[in-house]
Order: C-alpha cells, then sequence, then structure tokens
C-alpha cells in the first residue's frame, strides 16, 4: 500500500496545465469558448499552458494518440513551472493511457492533478499506483460556460490555494443543468433553486474519499489501477446520459461485487435533468433498492457531476460526514 503523498499547494507563480486525455478540443469546442476558459483563469492571476493533446486537430475519437496523451501527463508533471495539471473535459477513453504511465515519475514529482467523468480512470489509478492525493474537480470548461459560478473556483481554492485543516462544504444555492448550447440564447445560464444535501440513510462515518463517475470507476474493478474499498468513503457521479435503467445497472453491479459490506458511507452528486429522474421515477426510489438497508450514511444531490456548479473532491484524502447535520468536511489535502 503506498503512503499518502499530498500535493504542493498552488501559487501564483505557477501555471496551469490543460490536458485532453480522452475526447479531442480543438475542433470540436469552439475557439472562442476555449479562450473564455482561459481568460477566466488568468483573470484570476494564472497563466495557462494548453497541451499537445488540447491543441491538436483529429478526425478521430481521441485527442491523439496513447503517446501524444501521455507525454502531455508525463512533462506537465517534470515541468517545474506547472503547478496544476487539469483536464479540458471527459469523454470515453482515458483509461487507454494507465499502462503506459510512469507512475514514478508522477510520484517523484507531485503536484495538483484535477478532473471529472471520465478523468475518474486517471486519478483512481494514479491515487491507487503512488498514493498521491489526486482531484475530482472542474476541467476548463467548467470556466469556458457562460456565466461560470464562482462557487466553482472558491471551492478549487479553499482546496488548492488555501487549503484550512477541516474544509466544510456548503451548498451552493443555485446550479444549472440546462442545454445552453442548444439554445439560440445561449449567453446564460438557466439556473433553478438548489435543494442541497439530501438524506437516504442516516450516520456518521470518516474514511479515505473515492471519488469519481461511477461507471468509469467500475471499468476498473479487478484491475491493478482500482483501490482496496475497505472503509472508503465514496463519491459517485454519473452524466447526462445516464438514465434511470443505467444507474439502477451500475449500482446492482456494485452489489454483485461485494461494495456495500466493504464502504463505510457514500454520497451521490447531482443527477442532471437529462437524466430521465422524475416525479414519476424519482431518484430515491432506485438508490431505496439498494441502500435501504445499510448501515453506513448515505447522502444524495452534493454539488458535484455533470451539472454546475461543483466542489473540489480529494481522492484519496481524508473526508468526516455527518448525516444529521448534513456535514461534510474534508482534511487538508494539499501542502
Amino acid at each position: 500500500m503506498n503512503n499518502k503523498i499530498l500535493p504542493s499547494l498552488l501559487n501564483a507563480k505557477q501555471n496551469i496545465g490543460i490536458i485532453a486525455p480522452s475526447d479531442p478540443v480543438a475542433g470540436v469546442c469552439a475557439e472562442d469558448v476555449i479562450a473564455q476558459g482561459i481568460r477566466y483563469l488568468e483573470n484570476k492571476g494564472f497563466s495557462v499552458v494548453m497541451g499537445e493533446s488540447a491543441k491538436l486537430l483529429t478526425p478521430k475519437y481521441t485527442a491523439g494518440s496513447i503517446e501524444l496523451r501521455v507525454n502531455d501527463i508525463h512533462n506537465f508533471f517534470i515541468r517545474e513551472d506547472i503547478g496544476c495539471i487539469m483536464a479540458f473535459w471527459g469523454g470515453f477513453n482515458s483509461n487507454q493511457l494507465l499502462d503506459h504511465l510512469d507512475y514514478n515519475l508522477i510520484k517523484s514529482n507531485p503536484k495538483i492533478f484535477i478532473g471529472y467523468s471520465d478523468v475518474t480512470a486517471l486519478t483512481t489509478a494514479i491515487t491507487t499506483k503512488t498514493g498521491l492525493i489526486t482531484f475530482s474537480g472542474p476541467g476548463l470548461i467548467s470556466f469556458a460556460k457562460p456565466e461560470p459560478f464562482d462557487y466553482t473556483w472558491e471551492c478549487f481554492a479553499k482546496t488548492c490555494l488555501e487549503p484550512n485543516a477541516d474544509l466544510k462544504i456548503v451548498s451552493s444555492p443555485v446550479y444549472a443543468d440546462d442545454f445552453y448550447f442548444l439554445r439560440p440564447d445561449s449567453d446564460h445560464r438557466i439556473k433553478k433553486i438548489n435543494e442541497g444535501l439530501k438524506v437516504l440513510q442516516v450516520g456518521k462515518a470518516s474514511g479515505e474519499v473515492l471519488a469519481g463517475n461511477l461507471s468509469t470507476l467500475l471499468l476498473l474493478n479487478g484491475t491493478q489501477y482500482f483501490p482496496d474499498l475497505n472503509g472508503k468513503i465514496l463519491f459517485l457521479e454519473e452524466d447526462e446520459t445516464s438514465t434511470p435503467a443505467h444507474l439502477d445497472r451500475y449500482l446492482q453491479q456494485c452489489q454483485h461485487l461485494g461494495w456495500w459490506q466493504k464502504i463505510a458511507g457514500v454520497i451521490f452528486g447531482r443527477f442532471t435533468e437529462q437524466s430521465g429522474f422524475s416525479e414519476a421515477n424519482p431518484l430515491e426510489d432506485t438508490l431505496k433498492q439498494y441502500f435501504s438497508q445499510v448501515s453506513f450514511p448515505v447522502l444524495y444531490n452534493a454539488d458535484f457531476g455533470h451539472s454546475d456548479p461543483m466542489f473540489t473532491i480529494p481522492n484519496g484524502g481524508t473526508v468526516k460526514i455527518d448525516s444529521a447535520e448534513k456535514e461534510i468536511v474534508f482534511a487538508q489535502s494539499v501542502n
């Protein structure tokens, strides 16, 4: 088992390196959108360095070859001017890279590595193989959307720039899950009132975090890149294409694998409207199928996943949760 390694905090003298470890960016995302995300980070005082994978024009479904994407990651870990490696967005094929990463190189050059969705394959593998705390949190796309949420940046900053010994997560008052890019008036988000954390099973727990996209985590189960689940507290999310039937299927697989007999708690990120949960088919019904008899706390509707905003989760870090108080408190995860 690897000892836990805390990356160095990000300071204003360092750059943020942007990678595309899965889906292409150039030619897929509009140039003005990419530029908006870069400007947002620059306005926060950081220079942005785009990796070759994020700049490559390609007709393929991945942002270049395995070698190119791996080289981006290695180069940014080695470069002393890079303090944070941030994925632009997710996709489907980050797991192609796992057999090709130099985990000793990564372990010898610990720094902040962050992304969400399919990037879960990388954050999970890196933490499992090296002990380095990685982060499930915003990609550059999170800051490139219309009216980016300050909440997302503030949570990232409190976790990675100005860390506290105990960081209590407070729910955002509003959120957005609209497909703004399909509307003619795509210059703003449609915001909704956030009901905040909800409780399915009461209890308290503390333990090490395993965070990310559920279907991506299931891809790694049984491989050398998947951690020991004993005592873990899971932070699980799914994208807008995952329907109630998909979630049911994934949770059934988790049950077959014996996950619920090992973990100490679970928190689900917010599911988007596009996922198809409704008053007639509520998320609670699916969760109750699998968690009505467990002895650990189960919470849901947390501010992470494929809606905005999101808080930053230290994968491999330590968390305390208290369902009665609806509290999530992370221990310091950077030095």
